[in-house]
């Protein structure tokens, strides 16, 4: 008997799955729950809403008698499965009933506030759904239907005339499968398919093992008959899970050929725990609880070692993601593409050798010329001829050669980097590569006819003194431009100028990406990221096959004996080879690595820089990223730092806020997600008739901890330290001083920061370190506690006895931690930090009247005072400030302002300076604004939502 006072609560383990890159999984679940002892907690958030968010963590106790969590246990049900990081979810049903699915899972698409559409056309909706199809190109839909089953809206799936049989046209796999129990399911069905089209299908359920695969318990076939009329069939099966499950799936299969596609729709559906179907019900809502991944199986044998329990230990994903120590920007970049080899030529002083990062060849060692040693050494700092000249995107150093005749035909000494001594002759694969280089070049502009070679490869063909066959040739010709030299075993192909090139003989860092794609016929050259740089049209005949040499640092005639002449004089860096090519469909990929390695991605908003360090981190889970409202960061000096440390830093740079949700969702939220968060969402307190929640217990305080009357914000690119005081704190609370260091661009915005801190903590705020509800004894509120999340506004009212005010503090949910007792007790405690003392301006647009006629040909004007006349006209109206005149008349101008006059508060007129003098004349009362969007024509577009001293404006 279903308990309605307690909500259906799954635990489930996934032990088929890994790490999984962080993400946790919808499908293929153990459910665990029959086997949970004495007390489950949960813990996510953090302190205070100035510390770092702490990794999510899930404590489980199970039942271990059988030894089924002992890893070394090999008859455990899950034998070989038993490893760390594979995730667990928490969730409940409330209210509980016998169908186990989802709302709209069971509605087809009626419940949960989902539009008519394509399933998977949001991420969101497709992870919420999680309902799929193998015969539907675009994966289902839900549709309204006047005839639904029920409600007015059905689940729809295309059955393709050339899907086999075996394949299922609507599945889910969302639900756990307890070892040992009995399921049924049903659902309804139709062929709304026009034309009489018979779609002959059964009911499944399968049970996943662990290779993966499934085996089917199969229902009764239905052939049903097509129409968009049709009646619906109800459809079931059942099966029971046996002992070593590892998952299930559930839907319906295709039991025979079209000749012609159908559409078969699906509403009512039901999974249950049960021997036979019962009757339909519509779920309860779903709310999860927590997802992570289970980190621990600490076991314990009691009752004189007879009785086995294992308290696991889950986090979320922020606790892989702060053991992902990352790299500079350039290496990060550069390993997202699977390189083949990565020569940073960053090793110290004195290397012989240079090793390849990517572990795949032994070093390249030093080589030199037939005619004499030149100089090559490594552990050289960077420099540039000009400022601005160099990179940043990584902080090694880099290898100087120092060869005689510098873009000169003379045969001459030389030294070199051998790749062919590391066993590299080339790309891999001729047909299809990409090769990348930063180089410095110091040396004179090559004489004309000559050049200073890059990187050269050859093969061994051999003619007049030089190759004659295979080649791949970059260097800088006689006019300073970077060209290459692509040639097929003919020696003839491609030779042509890099795309971007200019003039390189300025002592200053440049990035080539050069390669070739014999199946499109396309070469790639380009310099400093642009992307117009393809020669297209390309023979095959182009491809070098063949090749024997590979050199970095000078032309290296391989073939005869390491003759060398095109001299190269400077300093290189970074050269790397990726086994694919990118090409115009990846052109991105050029500007992304030239931004990586030029200035570490330096103009990045925070919600852009917080996508690319997951990236980084090869997170993969779902996310949840708000636009930031900091549009240009600093650099991306992540290096150094694990993936979740370096989150944080763009959390701080935003002031905003992030976490894992209860689904395991990587939430980012900018700083406009506080403020703009105006009302609470639920409200605490005695008064159920006012639709509050009852609490326990609350802990108020008068909290001086977050107090900060000297704020210090230095930006990180420059070390510059914006500072904002507050003298009068500073005598009532004794100095206390506040410190951040935030990544971003722009100096105002730092000294935006400084003043939004002091603002904001500069006096003491009634704080609410805890308040402890019970949804075990009180059942009404489970909907509410089921439903908090990090992150939400709310209010909590304290009603002491009269004559007492009743006291109402609004806050934000910073910690929320649930304690689940197999007792039937529930406890859920929240932390919460104030919401701030100075409310938030919206600003409109200023616009006011002239407050005197203005003829043609003056450069003064008259203005009344706007909605504002407490702050100066000065500080509402700047120097160079565009306005216009007679908004909306056919004297409309635009105008600049030069100056404007002193005005006190309470002022009524203004006069405005102007640069120039006005083009047309202009009535007393006509409007004056500032210049609008297009589109916009009414100055007075915002006023309803804009509030002028009635506010006190912060950042």
């Amino acid at each position: 008997m279903t308990n309605q006072n307690w909500p259906a609560v799954e635990y489930s383990w996934g032990p088929i799955w890994g790490a999984n890159k962080g993400s946790v999984p919808q499908s293929k679940f153990v459910e665990l729950s029959s086997r949970t002892r004495t007390r489950s907690a949960t813990r996510r958030g953090r302190q205070f809403e100035l510390d770092q968010i702490r990794t999510g963590e899930a404590t489980v106790g199970l039942a271990n008698r059988d030894g089924a969590f002992d890893p070394a246990n090999s008859g455990s049900p899950w034998a070989g499965s038993v490893v760390p990081y594979q995730p667990l979810r928490i969730r409940a049903q409330w209210p509980p009933t016998a169908n186990l699915l989802t709302p709209v899972q069971a509605t087809g698409g009626d419940a949960g506030g989902y539009p008519a559409g394509f399933l998977q056309a949001n991420a969101n909706f497709a992870a919420d759904i999680a309902v799929y199809s193998d015969t539907d190109p675009t994966t289902g839909l839900i549709v309204n239907s006047a005839t639904a089953w029920q409600g007015s809206c059905t689940f729809q799936f295309g059955v393709t005339f050339n899907a086999t049989i075996g394949q299922l046209p609507c599945w889910s796999a969302q639900v756990a499968a307890e070892p040992g129990t009995t399921y049924s399911m049903q659902m309804q069905v139709r062929n709304v398919t026009s034309g009489s089209t018979t779609l002959q299908i059964r009911p499944v359920i399968g049970w996943v093992n662990s290779a993966g695969a499934v085996t089917f318990t199969t229902g009764s076939t239905v052939s049903l008959v097509g129409s968009p009329s049709a009646a619906w069939t109800r459809i079931t099966v059942t099966a029971t899970a046996p002992a070593n499950v590892y998952g299930m799936v559930y839907g319906v299969e295709l039991r025979a050929t079209l000749t012609v596609s159908a559409n078969l729709q699906v509403d009512g559906w039901q999974l249950e725990k049960a021997a036979a179907p019962t009757t339909w019900v519509q779920p309860g809502t779903m709310y999860p609880i927590f997802a992570g991944f289970v980190e621990r199986y600490p076991q314990t044998w009691t009752s004189h070692g007879t009785y086995g329990r294992v308290e696991t230990t889950s986090v979320d994903p922020f606790s892989l993601l702060s053991q992902r120590v990352l790299r500079d920007p350039l290496t990060e970049e550069i390993f997202k593409r699977s390189p083949r080899f990565v020569f940073t030529l960053g090793d110290p002083q004195g290397s012989q050798a240079f090793t390849d990062s990517a572990g795949a060849y032994p070093p390249a060692p030093i080589g030199v010329s037939r005619f004499g040693p030149g100089s090559l050494t490594a552990g050289s700092q960077i420099t540039s001829a000009s400022a601005g000249g160099g990179y940043i995107g990584s902080t090694g150093t880099v290898v100087t050669v120092a060869n005689a005749n510098p873009g000169s035909g003379a045969y001459s000494p030389a030294t070199f980097i051998s790749l062919n001594g590391a066993g590299i002759t080339g790309p891999a694969n001729p047909q299809s590569w990409t090769r990348m280089i930063a180089f410095r070049y110091t040396g004179p502009t090559p004489a004309a006819g000559f050049s200073a070679s890059i990187w050269h490869c050859m093969d061994t063909q051999h003619a007049n003194n030089g190759p004659s066959g295979s080649q791949i040739l970059v260097h800088i010709n006689s006019t300073g431009q970077p060209a290459i030299i692509i040639n097929g075993p003919s020696g003839t192909g491609l030779s042509g100028y890099f795309g971007g090139a200019t003039n390189v003989v300025d002592g200053n860092w440049h990035l080539l990406i050069f390669g070739y794609d014999q199946a499109s016929n396309t070469a790639l050259a380009s310099q400093d990221g642009a992307t117009a740089s393809y020669y297209f049209s390309q023979p095959a005949t182009v491809t070098p096959s063949g090749l024997a040499f590979d050199s970095v640092g000078n032309f290296v005639d391989g073939a005869n004996g390491n003759s060398t002449w095109s001299n190269f004089q400077g300093d290189i860096a970074f050269a790397i080879e990726f086994p694919t090519f990118i090409g115009p469909a990846s052109q991105n990929d050029l500007t992304t690595l030239y931004n990586a390695w030029k200035n570490s991605f330096t103009g990045d908003s925070s919600n852009t820089r917080y996508t690319r360090i997951l990236g980084w981190a090869g997170y993969t889970g779902t996310t949840s990223i708000q636009t930031g409202l900091t549009t240009s960061m600093g650099p991306a000096a992540v290096g150094g730092q694990d993936a979740l440390s370096a989150l944080q830093a763009v959390v701080d740079a935003e002031n905003g806020t992030h976490y894992v949700d209860r689904a395991g969702i990587l939430t980012y939220k900018a700083r406009s997600a506080r403020y703009n968060a105006l009302t609470p969402v639920i409200v605490l307190g005695e008064r159920a008739d006012l639709g509050e929640i009852p609490y326990e217990d609350c802990a108020l305080d008068y909290d001086p901890t977050r107090l900060a009357n000297i704020v210090k914000v230095t930006q990180a690119s420059t070390g510059q330290v914006f500072s904002a005081v507050s003298p009068a704190s500073q005598t009532q609370y004794f100095p206390r001083t506040l410190s951040r260091s935030i990544n971003v661009s722009s100096a105002q915005e730092c000294q935006d920061a400084a003043n939004y801190l002091l603002s904001r903590y500069k006096s003491p705020a009634p704080r609410i370190s805890g308040v402890r509800l019970h949804p075990g004894a009180n059942p009404a509120i489970w909907a509410a506690c089921l439903g908090l999340e990090l992150g939400t506004r709310i209010r909590v009212m304290r009603r002491p006895p009269a004559p007492a005010p009743a006291i109402s503090t609004d806050c934000f949910v910073d910690a929320i931690d649930w304690t689940l007792g197999d007792n039937g007790d529930a406890v859920v405690s929240i932390q919460c930090s104030p919401a701030d003392l100075t409310p938030y301006g919206l600003l409109a647009s200023f616009h006011t009247v002239l407050a005197s006629s203005a003829a043609a040909g003056v450069s003064v004007v008259t203005i009344s005072a706007g909605a504002d006349n407490t702050n100066p006209a000065a500080t509402q109206i700047g120097q160079g400030q565009q306005l216009v005149l007679s908004l909306g008349t056919a004297n409309q101008e635009t105008v600049t302002v030069l100056s404007v006059s002193a005005t006190t508060a309470g002022w009524s007129t203004a006069v405005l300076t102007l640069t120039s003098t006005t083009l047309n004349a202009h009535s007393a009362g006509d409007v004056v604004c500032e210049r609008l969007p297009a589109g916009v024509t009414s100055a007075t577009t915002w006023d309803s939502v804009a509030r002028f001293d009635q506010v006190a404006f912060a950042y």
